[in-house]
């Protein structure tokens, strides 16, 4: 059995806010209108303070103000559109290999899309199914001239190259399933639906990449010709009061201290 830790007879409870940062912190509100009954403030060289003050433990009323009720949406919830879920491994400039599963049918294929062209695509049509993307996208490099890697760099064979429809550039071959032909064919329809998907809109979806890389590389160089300043200092107040032990099983319990 596990040791049970001993717990003290009392808890020092504490509530932290900081002004000047926008992200929301675990605690963002303090006790209102407390009564303090000591209070200390250090000052930091970059001109921001901490300032801890021991209150009296808070009445109820006060701990609830800190977690208002939450408001029930109005509106009903829209159910989500279906998801095609999978990883992309792209060779730089050869293919892709690509994972994926449904219904617990895994396939692993080899593409012939730099599946780098999907990344702002949220998501694509299957026949009247509105499917969305989540991928998991790598970059496999070819290691430079004269570097012997240990494993060989991918291309298609002859053969399956040699089965491609000419004028096709969107395709690819399944290498690998656990189903039966028909939980194989239920798996690789998104796929099929997203391979069209690409092969329609090859021109625009290779247009948005370029531009996407422009944009990179001009963000890029603005930040280096612009580098930030340093965040503003900030105000921290640090709230802290005891609480007796009945109050720490509660706290425990995933109540309010």
């Amino acid at each position: 059995m596990k040791p049970q830790r001993l717990l003290p007879s009392m808890l020092w409870v504490l509530l932290a806010t900081t002004a000047g940062v926008s992200a929301q912190q675990s605690s963002p509100k303090l006790i209102q209108n407390p009564r303090i009954l000591y209070s200390s403030t250090v000052r930091h060289a970059d001109g921001g303070t901490t300032t801890y003050q021991r209150i009296e433990p808070p009445t109820a009323e006060q701990l609830a103000a800190l977690n208002p009720p939450v408001q029930a949406p109005t509106t009903p919830a829209v159910p989500l559109p279906p998801v095609l879920q999978f990883t992309a491994r792209v060779y730089d400039g050869t293919l892709t290999e690509l994972k994926w599963s449904l219904n617990g049918v895994e396939c692993r294929a080899w593409s012939s899309v730099d599946f780098r062209l999907l990344e702002a695509v949220p998501q694509f049509q299957q026949g009247d199914i509105t499917r969305r993307l989540s991928a998991i996208t790598m970059l496999q490099v070819r290691p430079p001239a004269g570097v012997v890697s240990q494993r060989p760099w991918p291309q298609f064979p002859a053969e399956v190259l040699a089965a491609v429809p000419a004028g096709m550039r969107a395709w690819y071959a399944l290498m690998e399933t656990n189903g039966t032909p028909e939980q194989e064919a239920a798996a690789c329809a998104a796929m099929d639906a997203l391979h069209a998907y690409v092969e329609t809109n090859w021109e625009a979806l290779h247009t948005r990449r370029t531009q996407r890389e422009a944009q990179k590389a001009a963000e890029a160089a603005y930040k280096l010709a612009h580098p930030e300043a340093p965040p503003p200092p900030t105000n921290t107040i640090i709230q802290f009061w005891k609480t007796p032990q009945a109050d720490i099983q509660t706290l425990n319990q995933g109540g309010q201290p």
